[in-house]
């Protein structure tokens, strides 16, 4: 990334612990969470334990409840903005796959009707798309803004968003049925939830930034050991990932002061991100931090992994993260695997641990 570099110029986020970045991060810090009975009820009559934003009434369908989710993150990210600004950045979305049962695969044109009605937003058209890729779609979207801003120059940035919801009938009967759900026989299962986050990232720094924020590397592999598959998991695909990206920003594994990554509860995300480190980390190290936003969040699908950058993001900003370089991780079902490494000013100084 270096020839062409990424900043982040403003986050934000809605989920169940908050409408801006800076709330949901301070709740996430915490360890809150919104986690309760449902409406919905299993195959034994039992309420399903979920993490939902109440402000979005129950009623509404999954397209209207991705819709109000990626607006209010959008939102958060381009306050303060002037028109003429706005006009001039496209909206890269990563979403669900088509596959997965109950997902919004497509947002666009639909986003910008909603921007504009509730919100007053106008913003670049025909340059914006969505990337239907599961966990994994909001750091490749993170590529594709990287490719687009050196395709067009004359752009000031590119808004760079995320969201899920696993708040509807089809995607929690899809988990049930997959034994992925949480459950009192289920110990190895998620919480389904709901998110969005969005970047506004710029390919210069702006000159009233206290605090740059720069992407100094991504980096992707392919893991064979799917949770579905029967391959043995080894971590190759994560560790790739994670290779490809520190090399990228030009640093070693036992430099990084903390992780993120989107494991939601299953055993099997814990022990790939075990084994992806392990791999690559060849000099004694007392700890290296790991971040989880699915302990207070729930699994919240594509929104996962910018929901995890844009925590980092600012942490770094208020202070409380452990130091100025984290290493942020996603997995799709299908063995895509992405990560992205965030450095802070040389300078930072931490003022509290979470």
């Amino acid at each position: 990334m270096s020839a062409t570099p990424l900043y982040v110029a403003a986050a934000g986020m809605a989920c169940p612990l908050g409408l801006s970045a800076e709330s949901a991060g301070a709740a996430l810090r915490a360890r809150m969470n919104r986690f309760k009975r449902s409406r919905y009820h299993d195959d034994d009559g039992a309420p399903m334990v979920l993490s939902e934003l109440s402000m979005l009434e129950s009623e509404l369908g999954r397209e209207e409840r991705v819709l109000g989710l990626l607006g209010m993150a959008v939102a958060g990210a381009v306050r303060g903005l002037e028109e003429a600004e706005l006009a001039h950045l496209p909206l890269l979305v990563g979403t669900s796959t088509p596959e997965r049962p109950g997902g919004v695969p497509e947002v666009l044109p639909r986003a910008f009707e909603h921007l504009g009605q509730v919100h007053g937003l106008r913003l670049e058209g025909t340059l914006s798309r969505s990337l239907a890729l599961g966990n994994t779609a909001g750091l490749r979207a993170l590529a594709e803004a990287r490719l687009l801003l050196a395709r067009h120059p004359q752009l000031p940035g590119c808004l760079v968003a995320a969201v899920d919801s696993f708040i509807n009938a089809s995607s929690l009967n899809g988990l049930l049925r997959q034994g992925r759900l949480l459950r009192p026989d289920n110990s190895d299962g998620v919480i389904p939830g709901e998110a969005a986050a969005c970047l506004l990232v710029t390919p210069r720094p702006r000159r009233d930034d206290a605090c740059l924020l720069r992407l100094a590397g991504l980096g992707f592999g392919q893991e064979r050991a799917t949770l579905q598959s029967d391959e043995p998991l080894r971590g190759l695909g994560l560790a790739q990932a994670y290779r490809e990206a520190l090399a990228e920003g030009g640093i070693d594994v036992a430099e990084v002061d903390f992780r993120a990554a989107d494991a939601s509860g299953e055993g099997y995300g814990f022990k790939e991100l075990s084994l992806a480190l392990s791999r690559l980390l060849h000099k004694r190290r007392e700890s290296t931090p790991l971040w989880l936003p699915a302990e207070s969040l729930g699994e919240t699908g594509a929104a996962s992994g910018l929901v995890a950058l844009a925590w980092a993001s600012v942490a770094m900003r208020h202070g409380y993260a452990p130091g100025p370089r984290a290493l942020i991780s996603t997995s799709d079902s299908a063995g895509g695997r992405a990560a992205v490494l965030l450095r802070g000013p040389d300078t930072y100084t931490p003022r509290g641990m979470p």
